[in-house]
């Protein structure tokens, strides 16, 4: 009976560890990419050759579906923040990692882009709103939105898998 005890309290141990393990791996994934999607997406804004807005979609790792018995969802949520004489668009990531009964979650928030003269960005098919979302706009500099928090989008990893997370970025 202790052996059975014991095992079980093991393999509960072990599966628990493998599955932070694995959302830990998957939010540091997932933060990377979508930096590195914001940062391209601003990149090409910024070229003088480009005039006008433009759509850019985010591709980030696709893992929504069971793999194995894992299953690995995540959320993120963009939304604006005001510091200082600065428009900051911040990013909360939370994967889900699945095995079973046994679900572990990592959650963290990561700066996607700051700028005193910001770009218009504007996101679409969020699963949260009906309506495309303004999470940055220049005009915020001179006047703050009374309640920011108004403005945010959360797309999961099925509507990113889809195409679905769309930002449009305006210039001037």
């Amino acid at each position: 009976m202790v052996l059975v005890i014991a095992f079980t309290w093991y393999m509960n141990y072990y599966i628990s560890m493998n599955l932070l393990n694995t959302a830990n791996y998957i939010t540091s994934l997932v933060t990377s990419a979508l930096k590195h999607e914001t940062e391209t997406a601003i990149s090409i804004a910024s070229f003088s050759d480009v005039t006008g807005s433009f759509n850019f979609t985010f591709m980030l790792p696709t893992s929504s579906f069971s793999t194995q018995g894992l299953a690995i969802n995540y959320y993120i949520t963009l939304y604006p923040r005001s510091e200082s004489s600065m428009i900051e668009l911040m990013a909360n990531i939370t994967v889900a990692a699945s095995l079973g009964p046994i679900t572990r979650v990592m959650r963290t928030t990561t700066l996607l882009y700051s700028s005193t003269q910001p770009y218009k960005i504007t996101a679409y098919n969020c699963v949260n709103r009906n309506r495309p979302v303004n999470l940055v706009n220049s005009t915020w500099l001179y006047q703050v939105p009374v309640n920011l928090s108004n403005y945010n989008c959360t797309w999961n990893s099925t509507d990113i898998q889809s195409g679905y997370a769309v930002i449009s970025i305006s210039k001037g």
